[in-house]
């Protein structure tokens, strides 16, 4: 049965949330301050999901969304909310959970706020249905495919891909067979990764197909597989990451900072915050995009096999010993106190669950400088409080918004012991 509901606040995940006779409701695609009427579906967490069937009184910082596709496709949850409001919401997310822990936030650097058309890795599901190939998202909450035109987050050479994917894969899939497309647009061109989500074994004509396809997107490379293990299928030129004045060749498939923007912005702050510093310890540091190519001794740590083996094969070009890799997982293996007293200062990008394993030895270690980037305002906190009772000062937070009219928030902050 439907219910009249007054949406109170946004929730961490994008949806209104409003109470009602002791209970909690959220309600996507709502905004505080509005009456709505919404559907009960289901119990999630401390509340219960809903369907916004009308709303009944909007907000005046509700807009128009740019994309068709909003609503149904689950890429995007805040579109229709106004850009200044959304990204003061998103800083306040990182404040609000540090405040939870008892950490005092500073001042925040200015923020670097999301642009339409710049997210430049897109990972594309496709299906075959019929004669027909679905090229898109899933939609929000579901398996179903939303059949893309544009994307207005993507960037516009990463769109264009859709048209000859939907071609290619109609002559290669079977019928209800489906696959990613992983692209990644590199300085050298863009980089696609095709994984099947069933094991396919591709013909010398399927291969040869896959060659057009290369050609007629001007693709830079093109690989088939998982990214464990992928085939080559064409390399027309490099895919590289230009950073400062080192190039990188990611593996196919290869986690990259989501936008161009954002990686620069990051990589600005971990050079102004830890200045002259003679030695830095990149922790999960994948293909080396945050610290490769600053003066220096540098020692890269992450577990991933193919990143790790493309940030050592940059770091050996530049010469003079200056780069160390070594694959690590620093969940199962942290670097011990007594490995992090030989380092001026630490950088680390963890996943979204933090690093409370590292964290706890960074804590207990000598290391003056700690440069926290993080892509969840929860664990973040969690990791920031472990070093305030450390005795490390939160001196500088910086919010990047790299997910685009999503729930999601970056941040990158200075930790001075």
């Amino acid at each position: 049965m439907p219910l009249t509901l007054d949406i109170l606040e946004m929730g961490a995940r994008g949806d209104g949330i409003a109470e009602q006779d002791g209970e909690r409701y959220f309600v996507p695609f709502t905004l505080p301050g509005e009456v709505v009427e919404a559907e009960p579906v289901d119990k999630r967490g401390e509340g219960v999901a809903t369907d916004l069937r009308e709303v009944l009184s909007p907000s005046r910082h509700r807009e128009k969304p740019p994309c068709a596709h909003f609503g149904v496709c689950g890429g995007c949850a805040l579109q229709h909310w106004r850009h200044d409001v959304y990204s003061a919401w998103k800083a306040g997310l990182i404040e609000r959970a540090l405040k939870q822990r008892g950490v005092t936030a500073p001042a925040f650097e200015p923020p670097l706020l999301g642009a339409a058309g710049e997210r430049r890795r897109v990972d594309f599901v496709l299906r075959r249905q019929g004669r027909r190939v679905l090229a898109g998202f899933h939609e929000r909450g579901s398996a179903r495919l939303v059949d893309v035109g544009i994307c207005v987050i993507a960037r516009p050479t990463l769109t264009a891909l859709l048209e000859p994917l939907r071609v290619a894969l109609g002559e290669i899939l079977p019928d209800g067979a489906a696959a990613d497309a992983i692209a990644n647009e590199t300085d050298g061109g863009i980089d696609v990764l095709l994984r099947p989500h069933k094991r396919l074994t591709l013909s010398l004509d399927q291969r040869q197909r896959l060659v057009g396809l290369a050609e007629r997107a001007n693709l830079a490379r093109l690989s088939w597989g998982d990214r464990a293990n992928p085939e080559p299928i064409v390399t027309r030129r490099p895919p590289l990451l230009v950073l400062g004045e080192v190039m990188v060749e990611p593996p196919p498939g290869a986690f990259l900072q989501a936008t161009k923007r954002g990686e620069l912005a990051m990589r600005e702050a971990v050079n102004a915050w830890v200045g002259g510093t003679a030695k830095l310890a990149d922790l999960f540091a994948g293909v080396g995009s945050l610290s490769l190519g600053r003066p220096g001794q540098l020692s890269l740590f992450e577990s991933d096999k193919p990143s790790i083996a493309a940030a050592d094969s940059a770091g050996r070009k530049i010469g003079g010993n200056r780069v160390a890799v070594e694959r690590r997982d620093l969940f199962r293996n942290p670097l011990l106190t007594r490995e992090l007293d030989a380092f001026d200062a630490v950088l680390l990008d963890p996943p979204r669950a933090g690093a409370a394993a590292q964290v706890a030895e960074i804590a207990r270690s000598k290391v003056k400088r700690v440069v926290y980037a993080s892509c969840d305002p929860g664990s973040f906190a969690r990791d920031a409080r472990v070093l305030h009772d450390a005795g490390y000062r939160l001196e500088k937070l910086k919010v990047i918004d790299q997910f685009l009219w999503s729930g999601h928030v970056e941040s990158i902050a200075l930790f001075v012991r």
